[in-house]
């Protein structure tokens, strides 16, 4: 169905006759993006900036264990139940179910679910269009304000949309959480 840098989604069906999203991740990426990083350090000693060295690291270091450690498809899976677990979640928004029982470290198994690509809608009728990015702003704030994370990749790519503005929101493999005086500094920021 798709293929990005890190791995491939594949259609499937279970034994039980379910139709199923299959993400798989190419063997060895993990090690090949901690190596990614690990060269970003060798760069800051070879300019020898240690003030900037020391700041990078420290923003590179959280980074390094955000991506390195998401690169797992339980840790994708575990956001992922996040945003579908939401008690307010926008209207129109869905995010799809895990399948925990058919995934592993390195492969996501989630319900298949079909729509337009985003380069369709932008022909939709335009009251159409606005109620999708109205879901979509929705979704991207209500999540900052009421879980305090923030889906890292969006793209049109990573949605699928249906008429009356419903969203099926995929990808969940990059993910930023704040703590509570993060989104309150961000909301001052917003107000201001």
């Amino acid at each position: 169905l798709a293929a990005a840098s890190i791995g491939q989604v594949h259609r499937a069906v279970t034994r039980d006759g379910r139709a199923v999203a299959v993400k798989v991740q190419y063997p060895g990426v993990d090690r090949a993006v901690a190596a990614d990083l690990e060269s970003s350090d060798l760069l800051f000693q070879v300019l020898g900036m240690e003030e900037a060295e020391r700041a990078a690291r420290e923003v590179l270091t959280g980074r390094r264990e955000r991506l390195v450690g998401g690169l797992g498809s339980g840790i994708e899976a575990d956001t992922q139940r996040l945003f579908t677990d939401r008690p307010r979640g926008p209207p129109g928004a869905h995010v799809l179910v895990v399948f925990d029982d058919l995934s592993t470290a390195r492969v996501l198994t989630t319900e298949l679910v079909e729509g337009a690509p985003f380069s369709e809608v932008v022909d939709w009728p335009d009251d159409e269009r606005q109620l999708a990015a109205e879901c979509l702003y929705r979704f991207a704030f209500g999540g900052i304000y009421q879980l305090h994370a923030f889906n890292g990749d969006p793209h049109p790519g990573n949605y699928i949309f249906h008429p009356g503005g419903r969203i099926t929101f995929l990808d969940f493999g990059l993910c930023k959480r704040f703590s509570e005086q993060e989104v309150a500094d961000f909301e001052d920021m917003i107000q201001a």
